[in-house]
């Protein structure tokens, strides 16, 4: 099943909830992309870049769901700590933690190439650096 991955920045979870059948397309500013899971790859990254296994932070309740819990399309708040240390990160950490995530998910079976990776990544990255700067919260709509 192909699925559209939009991730973008809202100011709280009330009006991240308010575009998930719409799309944030022209109420906030996103990045759209497609096909890949997105559920391991936010506990993935936030393992990648903090250090912390995946156990640990599955456990700790990862991203939630703050729309559409039954079926797509979903919304998701993506954790604290992975926005802040997307925004944190510098362009080569970004890169290094875009080639590992490739292989994490090449060793689950789904392939992703190497440019759009590090493309994805670092576009979410800016978009976590303004949610940090304006306060605001960083989410991902599947649909």
């Amino acid at each position: 099943m192909s699925s559209i991955i939009e991730f973008f920045v809202a100011p709280d979870d009330t009006a991240a909830a308010g575009v998930a059948e719409s799309g944030p397309d022209g109420s906030f500013e996103s990045a759209t992309y497609g096909n890949f899971d997105v559920w391991s790859t936010l506990v993935e990254w936030e393992s990648l870049l903090s250090g912390r296994g995946v156990e640990e932070l599955i456990t700790g309740g990862g991203p939630h769901v703050v729309a559409g819990s039954d079926g797509l399309p979903v919304v998701l708040a993506t954790p604290g700590d992975l926005t802040r240390a997307l925004a944190s990160a510098d362009d080569h950490l970004l890169g290094t933690t875009a080639e590992r995530w490739v292989e994490l998910r090449e060793e689950e079976g789904e392939t992703i190439d190497d440019e759009l990776a590090r493309e994805l990544v670092r576009e979410v990255a800016a978009l976590a650096v303004g949610a940090v700067r304006t306060g605001t919260s960083l989410y991902c709509r599947i649909s």
